[in-house]
């Protein structure tokens, strides 16, 4: 139920000679006890470009099964036609961008502090996004953005807690993949949660989209790009 999700441009030699392209996705679980590191997955596929395949899906058998083997866990792969990426989407959810700015000092809030989270206390739940989601690399020190949604059912959470917590992650060093997973646990602890989904969707590094999907229900992340990405 839960991925690390990579969007990229994949290039090969059809049989023929010609090239060929396709847009890749990978869904990496999270409980695999690895990752590849977004520059390295950029040189690997790039080294594809030359390689024959008759089929997209021979492409991608062969790309499931590298990185599987690198990892240790199951990775699928999958390649669309270049026109198949659909159109730009948005979060279908409430953006948290246009709540009035909170008396708390955002500044101070390094590392991110889940108290902020602190439930209503009635049972219900939301379903929220914001699109100024920032934290900083931990190995360059440059600003990685991003957009977040979050959904849940448990224990109601004021909506400007939730984005004042969102927003405490500006000056914090943390991988994509780290982050979305701290934002999970700390709601489900907050809220109680009976069911929880964190999606993140960062800008793209070295040409790749990297979209952490966490999430209690059993269902894939869902396939569209955000207009920012």
């Amino acid at each position: 139920p839960s991925a690390f999700q990579y969007s990229c441009w994949s290039r090969w030699r059809r049989g023929d000679g010609l090239p060929a392209n396709g847009i890749l996705t990978l869904r990496v679980p999270c409980a695999s006890k690895a990752i590849v590191e977004s520059k390295s997955l950029k040189l690997y596929l790039n080294s594809l470009a030359y390689a024959v395949f008759d089929r997209s899906a021979d492409v991608a058998k062969a790309i499931a099964a590298d990185l599987g083997a690198l990892l240790g866990s199951p990775v699928t792969a999958t390649i669309r036609a270049a026109t198949a990426g659909g159109p730009f989407a948005d979060f279908q959810s409430y953006c948290l961008d246009a709540l009035a700015p909170s008396d708390r000092d955002l500044g101070c809030q390094h590392p991110p502090n889940a108290e902020l989270l602190l439930p209503a206390g009635a049972a219900g739940g939301d379903a929220v996004h914001t699109h100024m989601f920032r934290s900083v690399c931990p190995e360059t020190g440059q600003p990685d953005w991003g957009s977040v949604r979050i959904a849940w059912r448990g224990l109601a959470i004021e909506r400007r807690r939730v984005r004042d917590y969102l927003l405490a992650y500006r000056e914090h060093p943390s991988f994509h993949e780290d982050a979305v997973e701290r934002i999970f646990v700390d709601v489900q602890r907050a809220a109680r949660a009976a069911a929880l989904t964190v999606d993140g969707r960062f800008l793209r590094r070295g040409g790749i989209d990297i979209n952490p999907f966490r999430s209690t229900e059993r269902r894939r992340a869902p396939f569209f790009r955000l207009a920012r990405q």
